[in-house]
């Protein structure tokens, strides 16, 4: 998983964050979920559920639905498609478990779009297929569930993911004096910061002058040592190259700082399948540390 979808994974693995976010963009406040109904789905809890297939971020409501969160920075034409293949594949693994369940489990799906630009691809199942009269009697049309970083700003009920999503936004579209009027950013919580910075880059004397004290949270520990991977990189580069050098110093320092992490970690007393999803390493790698 690269550094942006670990830092997404870390946010919205808070449930409230995670609430907020389906209440406010998916069901427009019609439906406010409860973040203590939330449960976050793996293989290991949920086994008699299905849902072999990975997906970035994946929660069980109050034992009547699945929310499933796609993180996506790049632009994906045929997002329509790749959504409702996750939705169909995570309905149809349900009947394949050794619990019979005379329902199936629905699934609502919402991508979390963080690039640059405005996303201005298509929406909808029929943009990505050919145009016919029958589609609409084989095929029933669907549109994704899109929240994009570049909109108008949403009025989230939780604080930290309005603070979060607009200094990113004020970076992407170049307010740079909104960062510096705008009452909510003000004081800003330490974690939010980093959190933020990993898609834009604040520099340290704005970060000092606005943040009060909080929690530094392990994406800044990932972006910090994978800089200073690149840097070893550099030092290190052999005769066949810089580029060669940067890679060797960033995949085996990535490595051994993921190590380090995952140690903290469960010194910490953090899940399991938590530290191998927010390092990258195996489940069995964080078993072994944890026996040591």
């Amino acid at each position: 998983m690269n550094p942006y979808d670990l830092c997404l994974k870390e946010v919205f693995s808070n449930k409230q964050h995670f609430a907020d976010l389906f209440s406010t963009v998916y069901f427009k406040k019609a439906l406010l979920l409860d973040p203590d109904k939330l449960s976050l789905y793996d293989k290991e809890t949920h086994h008699d559920l299905g849902f072999r297939k990975e997906n970035d971020l994946l929660m069980f409501y109050d034992n009547k639905f699945f929310l499933h969160l796609e993180f996506q920075r790049k632009k994906d034409p045929y997002m329509p498609v790749r959504i409702l293949n996750y939705k169909y594949a995570g309905i149809h693994q349900q009947i394949k478990t050794d619990t019979k369940l005379h329902l199936l489990y629905p699934v609502y799906s919402l991508t979390l779009y963080m690039g640059e630009s405005k996303w201005e691809h298509r929406k909808r199942l029929y943009e990505c297929i050919h145009k016919s009269d029958w589609n609409k009697d084989e095929i029933p049309d669907y549109e994704m569930k899109l929240f994009d970083i570049n909109s108008d700003p949403i009025d989230f009920m939780c604080l930290y993911l309005q603070k979060f999503f607009r200094i990113i936004q004020y970076v992407y579209q170049k307010k740079w004096e909104n960062l510096y009027t705008d009452s909510l950013l003000e004081n800003v919580e330490e974690d939010i910061f980093y959190h933020a910075n990993v898609f834009v880059n604040l520099n340290q004397e704005f970060i000092q002058k606005h943040t009060k004290e909080g929690v530094i949270s392990m994406c800044k520990a990932l972006e910090e040592y994978a800089q200073e991977c690149i840097e070893k990189g550099e030092r290190r580069g052999e005769r066949r190259g810089i580029i060669k050098g940067e890679q060797r110093g960033y995949s085996k320092g990535l490595t051994n700082k993921a190590y380090e992490i995952a140690q903290n970690m469960l010194s910490k007393g953090c899940q399991h399948n938590f530290i191998a999803d927010m390092t990258g390493l195996s489940l069995d790698t964080v078993l072994k540390l944890s026996n040591h």
